[in-house]
């Protein structure tokens, strides 16, 4: 009997645990049309979210690997790229430069997600965890940087 109890207020006590908040959860995304996007539509991919901006030369220099990549990884990855900047700003952006990428307007205050460097890339677990924050441009088309990212997805 008492081992049932012990049981029991165990239980209650791991159950009563909060849970972790999701990575992406905290991050409010919209699409080019204004619409949020629900981080949902991303659970059970590993998401590479790309913080970049119009005028940040590093950003831009990276974007043609960025999309190399995304060929090279299989359909458990999603990668985002988000702009502070306004819609418009990033409309004018894609419209002179012919990038096939995923392009979104991020709403949450950088600073709160602890960016104060353009690129700002986190890779986020299928889970929604905060698996690694990569400061500045990379060689993402590289078989070593691929090869990296795929061990995420064990």
């Amino acid at each position: 009997m008492r081992n049932s109890v012990i049981l029991l207020l165990l239980i209650a006590v791991i159950s009563c645990q909060p849970k972790k908040e999701s990575f992406l959860s905290k991050v409010q995304l919209t699409d080019l049309k204004g619409e949020t996007l629900d981080s949902e539509q991303f659970s059970n991919k590993v998401v590479i979210l790309n913080l970049w901006a119009t005028w940040c030369n590093p950003c831009i220099k990276e974007m043609p690997d960025l999309v190399e990549m995304e060929k090279e990884l299989p359909e458990d990855f999603v990668l985002i790229l988000a702009s502070d900047e306004s819609l418009e700003k990033i409309q004018q952006f894609i419209e002179r430069r012919s990038f096939d990428l995923s392009f979104t307007q991020i709403q949450t205050s950088v600073e709160s997600l602890g960016v104060y460097s353009l690129p700002t890339t986190f890779i986020i677990g299928k889970e929604g965890q905060l698996l690694e924050t990569l400061v500045g441009a990379r060689k993402w088309d590289s078989p070593e940087q691929i090869e990296q990212l795929k061990t995420y997805l064990k």
